[in-house]
């Protein structure tokens, strides 16, 4: 039974729907992600008949679906600009279509049943490749479907955001199965006992493994004490116009009401020091000069006055060099100096700590491909403070107060899994993360955003503080769960108490297994399509001549 055009273009808008609504709060009905690629699979899977146009009609349906899924879940980028809007939703619904394709290759050389194998390979490959490169977008991975019910993926801490893509798509692999054995081979309903165990294995055993880890779980007595404030200064209009004391008027009201003497840790929002202060010299490039930055002094003083207490802050820094550093470098009177997205953690008697963001927004910290194309420059978005094209990222560290050990996460870095688990490597006794989600306005992109720090909990097994410029401040414990939190464009701070955690999971120790394995089993696939192909075709191999 073949399926008409009309219909396999129905079955493209309905899995994209059904995909983009399964995302949280663009739907959050995630049970639909389950069956939400059945769609794509009957539609790849019936290309490779003897169809005219495949490859147009393969491309077309394949990007509609990934379209469809791209902007019911990202349509928010728009709010911060329009055309960074445009570049992630066309460019990532472009590179989603590469491993259907590659899967639609394999199927027509090896057969369905290897075929369906290459998909879930590929696409795990794929969204392991997505958190590396030019083009760096792992928002939409499959994983984060999960991201507001940690009592569901506690397993996270064994594989990741990863293990919930594959979990999706075992399911969706099996349910295919099925409904194509009924329905185009005409098999008996009764005679799929073993697909129908199967999907109900890759439903009972996730979600009751989950909930045997979840209220297993017991964290160790290992308290530390944090403040966490949220200024709510919009960052269209106020932010990068107030002077830097007004800012500071504010914040530091904010914080005196929740500190006192136990308090381990204060931490502020990402850019919380709006302007550029200066690292170095021009005249004098090897003097670190941090801690003769007014902005600097203005906070050491406040601290002094409130027993000492360590802050964590985001700042937009710059640095001086005298020779062009990376492609972030800016020529200036002979010399060049860069721009960077900053933490610093600041005690009042002690040299300033700092880390520099090393996983940039594309578009607004990063243009891909710049450093071959460096025209490409002058496209980046401006949304103010360190926006536009910053430096280089500093080694992954942590910083060091009160005898702790706290990570320094920026923002977009909190979207990267086994990027966080570098610093729980290095000792990390609490995540701390940084963010300024003002610019996307009362969306889903702040929740979404908010809700992927859950996931870091879990796959770290650690406490983490989330402090947000315009919401959604928080803190959330080693299950992934939200103690406390700020809603959206509201000012306040929180104060609370979390748990250290020594242990490291299996997920901290060897990262994403489940993206770096199934890309050597997708290259193995396709060597085995490429021979089949080149046999089929009548052409003859070099083993082939010398047998003869």
């Amino acid at each position: 039974m073949r399926i008409k055009m009309v219909h396999l273009l129905s079955l493209s808008i309905l899995g994209g729907c059904m995909m983009g609504l399964s995302f949280p709060f663009t739907g959050g009905i995630f049970p639909l992600a389950f069956i939400g690629l059945v769609p794509l699979l009957f539609i790849n899977f019936e290309l490779n008949g003897d169809v005219k146009f495949r490859f147009w009609k393969r491309f077309g349906l394949n990007y509609l679906f990934f379209l469809i899924y791209n902007v019911i879940a990202t349509w928010w980028i728009y709010n911060a600009s329009p055309a960074g809007m445009y570049m992630a939703v066309l460019t990532n619904s472009l590179m989603m279509t590469v491993p259907l394709f590659l899967t639609g290759f394999i199927s027509r050389q090896v057969g369905e049943g290897k075929g369906l194998l290459a998909f879930m390979m590929l696409w795990l490959s794929f969204e392991y490749g997505h958190y590396y490169g030019e083009i760096s977008w792992p928002w939409l991975n499959f994983g984060h479907i999960f991201a507001t019910s940690p009592k569901l993926i506690q397993w996270y801490e064994y594989s990741g955001v990863l293990g919930g893509t594959f979990w999706i798509l075992f399911v969706n692999v099996f349910i295919y199965i099925t409904i194509r054995n009924v329905w185009l081979k005409k098999e008996s309903f009764k005679i799929q006992t073993p697909n129908l165990v199967m999907i109900a294995a890759g439903f009972i055993i996730p979600i009751a493994s989950s909930l045997l880890m979840f209220y297993g779980y017991e964290e160790k007595d290992d308290p530390v004490d944090v403040v966490c404030v949220q200024p709510n200064i919009d960052s269209n209009t106020e932010k990068f116009v107030l002077p830097q004391s007004v800012q500071f008027t504010k914040m530091f009201g904010l914080a005196s009401e929740k500190m006192d003497a136990e308090t381990d840790l204060v931490v502020f929002p990402e850019t919380a020091i709006a302007y550029p202060i200066l690292e170095n010299k021009p005249d004098a490039i090897g003097d670190d000069i941090l801690d003769d930055q007014q902005a600097i002094i203005d906070i050491k003083t406040f601290l002094s006055l409130k027993d000492n207490v360590p802050i964590m802050i985001g700042a937009s820094t710059n640095r001086f060099f005298d020779k062009e550093n990376s492609v972030a470098s800016v020529p200036w009177k002979g010399m060049y100096y860069e721009n960077y997205n900053t933490t610093l953690l600041i005690e009042p008697n002690k040299p300033t700590q700092f880390y520099h963001k090393d996983k940039p927004v594309l578009g607004g910290e990063k243009v891909p491909f710049i450093g071959w194309l460096p025209f490409l420059k002058e496209y980046s978005v401006e949304l103010g403070g360190t926006s536009g094209v910053i430096g280089p990222g500093s080694p992954i560290k942590n910083m060091e107060a009160s005898g702790l050990k706290f990570s320094p996460l920026i923002c977009y870095e909190s979207v990267y899994g086994e990027f966080a688990t570098y610093f729980t490597r290095r000792g990390t006794d609490i995540l701390c993360i940084i963010t300024n989600d003002g610019w996307y306005g009362n969306t889903a992109g702040h929740k979404q955003h908010c809700s992927f720090a859950q996931i870091r909990a879990i796959e770290n097994r650690r406490s983490v503080v989330r402090s947000a410029n315009t919401g959604i401040s928080c803190l959330i414990n080693q299950r992934g769960e939200i103690l406390q939190s700020l809603p959206w464009d509201t000012e306040g701070a929180l104060k609370g108490t979390l748990n250290r955690n020594e242990e490291l999971t299996f997920y901290v120790r060897y990262g994403d297994l489940l993206g770096r394995v199934p890309l050597f089993l997708a290259i193995g696939l396709f060597i085995m399509s490429i021979t089949t192909y080149v046999k089929s075709r009548g052409i003859q191999t070099d083993s082939d001549s010398d047998k003869k």
